[in-house]
């Protein structure tokens, strides 16, 4: 095992993944891709939330 200064940690660190947050879908669409995963054939809409799902669904569905 190496000993190294917590900065020198840090910058390793940074360097595996230098964004704080990856936003987007990409890396998840790499890895459906690499697995050979095909998009869904229907349209699929998820609802969530505390209020509103009932009246959201119907008015979907209409």
């Amino acid at each position: 095992m190496t000993n190294r200064t917590l900065t020198q940690w840090l910058d390793y660190q940074q360097q595996l993944h230098p964004q704080a947050i990856a936003m987007g879908l990409e890396r998840v669409r790499a890895v459906a891709d690499a697995m050979g995963l095909a998009r869904p054939a229907r349209q699929v809409v998820s609802v969530a939330g505390t209020n509103g799902k009932g009246s959201t669904v119907a008015f979907i569905e209409a």
